[in-house]
């Protein structure tokens, strides 16, 4: 799934999955700019979400592989668990970006940093066969 479409898929599943993220944990939410990025502000709440979760496809696809590789130890010490932490890094990471951007990612703490990665996680993999028809398809 390296091509443009495929990310775009794999945007669209990771905002779903934040959607879905910020519906169940109270310490991660996403807030609307003041001023509108399009027309009259009546699709900001999309544009906020593609965005944020353009911004954790991009970290998972760079920044993820590059962490994994150094904290391999500790991954093999930890038989796993570690990687929850390089995930939480990974979302916290985007806050941070989105942020700059003004996007309005906002987490509240590491446990809820924590908490959204794991669920993320899990919801893409659910919608994991779905994306990779979709991500797959040539044309």
């Amino acid at each position: 799934m390296g091509s443009i479409w495929g990310f775009f898929v794999r945007t669209a599943a990771t905002a779903v999955a934040l959607w879905v993220t910020i519906q169940l944990i109270a310490g991660i939410s996403i807030t609307t700019p003041a001023q509108p990025f399009y027309a009259n502000g009546e699709y900001d709440t999309i544009l906020v979400f593609l965005g944020v979760a353009a911004i954790i496809v991009l970290l998972n696809t760079t920044v993820k592989p590059i962490l994994k590789l150094i904290g391999l130890p500790l991954t093999i010490l930890t038989l796993g668990l570690f990687l929850l932490v390089i995930n939480a890094g990974i979302f916290l990471l985007a806050e941070w970006i989105s942020n700059l951007l003004g996007l309005g990612l906002h987490i509240t703490d590491f446990w809820s940093a924590v908490w959204g990665a794991l669920i993320i996680t899990v919801v893409n993999w659910i919608l994991g066969p779905v994306t990779g028809l979709l991500g797959g398809r040539r044309g």
